[in-house]
């Protein structure tokens, strides 16, 4: 009878009840006074964060530096504009007005603040945010524990090789009992001959084991 996969049915249930769970924390941001604080100003950092984040992926810098050195480019100037440069250089001794303000250095994107959403909404992707990642950690969870207790069980591919190794250095073991023995044997059935061939017959005076003769 096959086992059930009782482990893969109870993941399935526990990641079935999480989704539940996750719906829940939705539903408590929004009914909860404290947590929907919580929620709406934290989903405010959420928002900026993710902003930011999309700026940061969709900045062309190429196409910026190409329209700033565009606009900072000279173009030709009118009679109009020759004569004002005239009066400046005859007034301050320079073609540029004097101005008190500074050029502002470019703001980083990391710094910008982007429009806030509105309350309910901030709520809304915090409650996203928290249920997505309750969602996430039960599935990694799971993955985590299925990881671990797969790593304990034996490896049966492992054990069946171990197994035809040890009978193999079983077999090779015998095999050089049996030479062994068959080599001890040879030897007894050798000194058995010698022993015969070293005894005569008293009546042919003949060796009882004649020598063997070599074919040619």
């Amino acid at each position: 009878m096959v086992p059930l996969p009782l482990f893969k049915l109870a993941a399935l249930f526990v990641r079935h009840v999480s989704k539940y769970g996750a719906n829940h924390i939705k539903h408590q941001a929004h009914e909860h006074a404290r947590f929907r604080d919580f929620a709406a100003r934290y989903g405010q950092v959420i928002h900026q964060l993710n902003m930011r984040l999309n700026v940061a992926l969709l900045r062309n810098q190429d196409a910026e530096l190409r329209a700033k050195e565009k606009a900072e480019a000279p173009t030709v100037k009118t009679e109009e504009q020759v004569k004002k440069e005239g009066e400046l250089l005859a007034k301050y001794g320079t073609t540029a007005r004097p101005s008190n303000s500074t050029k502002e250095p470019p703001r980083s994107i990391w710094r910008r603040r982007f429009r806030p959403l509105p309350e309910a909404k901030a709520v809304d992707l915090f409650a996203d945010v928290v249920g997505d990642t309750f969602i996430l950690a039960v599935a990694g969870g799971l993955i985590t524990y299925e990881y671990w207790r797969t790593s304990q069980k034996p490896d049966k591919n492992k054990e069946m090789i171990e197994d035809l190794q040890r009978r193999m250095e079983e077999l090779r073991i015998k095999e050089e009992e049996l030479e062994a023995v068959e080599k001890r044997q040879q030897e007894r059935v050798h000194l058995i001959e010698e022993a015969l061939r070293a005894f005569k017959d008293p009546k042919t005076k003949k060796p009882l084991l004649p020598t063997p003769t070599v074919a040619v």
